[in-house]
């Protein structure tokens, strides 16, 4: 099945969410799809991933998702400041 360009992002974007909330691996990823369709560029920080992915499920009107990213982002940010105590702000 061939999907167009809104499915394939539709595909990418669901897929960098799942990993970024761990509910799938990469290899997940693989073995379910016959194309691997992803976003995550290796350059970006999951800061940057979670803030792209908000804006894309905002326009899909997933809500849901954009609130357990939003907590994701606030707990490691929270671990990060116990962990690292000389960047708290």
């Amino acid at each position: 099945m061939k999907l167009n360009d809104d499915e394939l992002v539709d595909l990418a974007m669901n897929n960098a969410y799942a990993m970024l909330v761990g509910n799938k691996s990469i290899d997940d990823l693989l073995a379910e799809e016959e194309e691997m369709v992803l976003v995550p560029d290796p350059e970006i920080s999951d800061e940057e991933l979670s803030e792209d992915l908000i804006e894309y499920f905002i326009t899909t009107e997933e809500y849901e998702k954009c609130t357990k990213i939003k907590d994701l982002m606030n707990f490691r940010k929270m671990i990060d400041n116990i962990l690292n105590p000389k960047n708290v702000k």
